[in-house]
């Protein structure tokens, strides 16, 4: 018989699985799905009566990842395909036992898996990753608390309810700000396909990227990186956005838009951030990619044969002098090119061994999908990083574009 402590933990776990849009997984010795919360679509378009009595592998075509913590541990990332036909990334945590708190509530249970969605791979609320990684550490501390010390459930619980409902509040500000600063669309053209991944470390980032569309044959791309995280390199990103939009013209050169760039926040910077940018505009009439890069990583054109241009910077950062006479450079591309435009992030990556991920990472990673699809390359290098990193938790912004030349007809 199910009792009242049982009840309070049943609507416990109800509550914070509907905070992180989560789901928990209860099964048998055999591995087979006995129970699962919340009772109502566990997983988008799915129904609770199509996932018990079979496998986690069986019912939502389940493929896990280990990843090493770099302390003593290990975490897991399990893709699941859900009713929407969707394979979609969850982070997973693993309970065991029969006497584990879970396990009044699901008769013949052994194991438990607790899934939260990871959305870093598709949209801005990748933001969220962290933070649910946060509730699920919170939640084996409660109940562990559990217990011990049932009689403080009410008290620890109106805690967590007000620390969830204050990240909420967060959180939508936050991705509101972001959504505002990157592009909602990429331009109208049948030149090139793009495809990004953004996933800022903290609530707002400094990252900015742009694409616009100059005339039926001309593109223009503009990736930046305010250093630091918080709100003064949030409004610094605000104000790059902001002066790009009326400084790009069809005939400036990238040059010139980084040196007005640079005449405005020269007299506006007067923190310790630092701003590096790279604007590059891509002519598909003579085939020939003119760029300016101010201190910015070198960005990447991946040929079709296999070979690597690198688009180095060999201008200051912008804000550094309030004069300087920037140059252009510029190199052919050619149809079935892959761009690459990602910012310090990416490259700066270590493993456990303090080594850099670096541009090589990033070229042995396009290098391995050059034959799959533009967001195969992008989830690919996401991957890549991650399997590559001694912790599974980015140190700064991530933002990566991709491209690709589309073949001639």
């Amino acid at each position: 018989m199910r009792s009242a402590c049982d009840d309070s933990v049943r609507d416990t776990l109800i509550s914070v699985l509907a905070s992180m849009d989560g789901a928990l997984l209860a099964m048998d010795d055999r591995g087979a799905i006995r129970g699962v919360l919340p009772e109502e679509g566990p997983f988008p378009g799915m129904a609770q009566g199509q996932l018990l009595g079979r496998t986690a592998i069986s019912a939502l075509k389940a493929d896990f990842v280990r990843v090493f913590d770099g302390k003593d541990s290990w975490d897991e990332i399990g893709y699941f395909v859900d009713g929407t036909g969707e394979r979609r990334p969850y982070h997973v945590r693993r309970f065991e036992g029969r006497g584990h708190p879970f396990a009044p509530l699901f008769p013949g249970a052994t194991s438990f898996i607790l899934a939260s969605p990871i959305s870093a791979y598709g949209s801005l609320e990748s933001m969220h990753e962290q933070s649910l990684a946060n509730h699920a550490r919170e939640l084996e501390a409660m109940n562990r608390t559990l217990v011990a010390r049932t009689r403080k459930l009410k008290e620890a619980m109106a805690v967590l309810e007000a620390r969830n409902r204050q990240n909420i509040k967060e959180m939508n500000l936050a991705v509101e700000l972001q959504k505002s600063l990157l592009p909602k669309s990429y331009p109208d053209t049948d030149l090139v396909s793009f495809t990004h991944r953004y996933i800022p470390m903290a609530m707002v980032g400094g990252d900015f990227f742009d694409i616009v569309k100059l005339s039926e044959d001309r593109i223009g791309v503009m990736i930046s990186d305010v250093s630091g995280h918080g709100v003064a390199p949030a409004f610094i990103t605000a104000m790059i956005r902001s002066s790009f939009d009326y400084l790009v013209t069809p005939d400036r050169p990238p040059s010139e838009v980084i040196g007005l760039l640079n005449g405005e926040f020269a007299k506006i910077i007067d923190t310790d951030h630092f701003v590096t940018a790279f604007y590059a505009v891509f002519d598909f009439a003579t085939m020939t990619c003119r760029y300016c890069n101010a201190g910015h990583p070198p960005q990447i054109l991946a040929h079709a044969d296999g070979s690597f241009a690198e688009l180095a910077p060999t201008n200051p950062i912008i804000g550094m002098m309030d004069q300087f006479d920037f140059h252009d450079d510029e190199l052919p591309f050619r149809y079935g090119d892959v761009l690459c435009f990602y910012t310090d992030g990416v490259i700066e990556a270590r493993d456990s061994s303090d080594a850099l991920f670096g541009t090589e990472g990033i070229k042995r990673s396009i290098a391995s999908a050059m034959s799959e699809s533009l967001d195969g390359m992008a989830d690919g290098l996401i991957t890549d990083l991650i399997q590559f990193m001694k912790d599974p938790y980015f140190e700064d912004d991530i933002t990566i574009l991709f491209g690709q030349v589309i073949g001639s007809l």
